[in-house]
């Protein structure tokens, strides 16, 4: 297994650290699960609240009116349901724009990614769970898929036309063709099922299945198209292919942690990777082989 490059710590002290967005002028903004708050971390590691937020804030993206969206999972003290809300990054103003689906609540919302039409995929990381497509101004929400296992992070292959999420307890990840802005093509099941046969299970609804101690978290893609998954237990990066290579990047031993949750892309060149280490409450930085993908939306 490879170990990552040029690792440095950027920051401590967080408390739970997801959802890294890399901004403009180089700070990374970060929701502290546990801490209940949306942190900016500055380039010499320096931090400031943007926003406090009930619950559990755990995903988070740049919208197209320039704010942060965040997955809030709904936390445990106290419990307030999960939601999906906007943050304004200046006025640190929270607004609640989704919290049930035609009526039904929308779980334990995890991670999100925006499309180029604005709109965004979330996912439910309840055992039975979904994933939601929802318009940013709260007018519009549906379940796209019903019945995933954990579901984690969530993105779009370079062209928008593939859906992936990971699946935590279940190591896999998944993936669906997009038919149009927010439909899926149907699969004849979202992974492998003891009642269904190998030749029965459409080959686009399982991309790999992970062995072992491999817990999946949230990811980013590269600009090749490879997944890049946090893991958990497991101190590292899984790099994941389209076509289901499959490759660990670990941390060095003087920075491993026991639940590298998420990564995302930075820098002039997308070559920075910065990785939130939520056991030691690290946020990271390290050089990536190659650039990341452009998102959608960017601050």
């Amino acid at each position: 297994m490879p170990e990552l490059r040029d690792v440095e710590l950027i920051t401590d002290g967080l408390l739970f650290p997801e959802g890294p967005v890399a901004m403009a002028d180089g700070s990374v903004i970060v929701v502290e699960l546990t801490g209940g708050r949306i942190t900016r971390v500055a380039t010499d590691g320096t931090k400031h609240t943007v926003a406090e937020v009930e619950g559990g804030p755990n995903g988070a993206a740049i919208g197209p009116d320039g704010a942060l969206y965040v997955c809030n999972n709904g936390g445990t003290n106290p419990a307030i349901g999960g939601r999906i809300q906007r943050v304004d990054i200046v006025s640190g103003d929270v607004t609640t724009l989704y919290t049930e689906c035609d009526g039904v609540s929308v779980g334990i919302p995890n991670d999100l990614v925006f499309d180029h039409t604005g709109n965004f995929w979330f996912t439910d990381h309840a055992s039975r769970g979904s994933i939601f497509y929802a318009a940013p101004d709260g007018s519009s929400i549906r379940r796209a898929v019903k019945g995933t296992n954990a579901a984690n992070g969530i993105g779009l292959s370079p062209d928008g036309s593939v859906l992936y999420w990971a699946e935590t307890d279940t190591r896999q990840v998944h993936r669906r063709r997009v038919s149009a802005p927010g439909e899926l093509v149907p699969s004849n099941g979202y992974g492998i099922h003891p009642a269904l046969r190998r030749k029965e299970i459409d080959r686009w609804s399982l991309l790999i299945g992970l062995p072992g101690a491999h817990a999946l978290d949230s990811l980013a893609i590269d600009s090749s198209g490879a997944l890049c998954v946090g893991m958990l237990v497991d101190s590292g990066i899984s790099e994941i292919t389209p076509e289901g290579d499959w490759t660990v990047h670990t941390l060095p031993p003087s920075l491993a942690d026991g639940a590298v949750t998420n990564i995302c892309f930075g820098g002039d060149d997308l070559r920075t990777a910065f990785i939130t280490c939520s056991v030691n409450g690290h946020l990271v930085r390290a050089t990536w082989h190659r650039p990341g993908l452009p998102l959608a939306f960017n601050a």
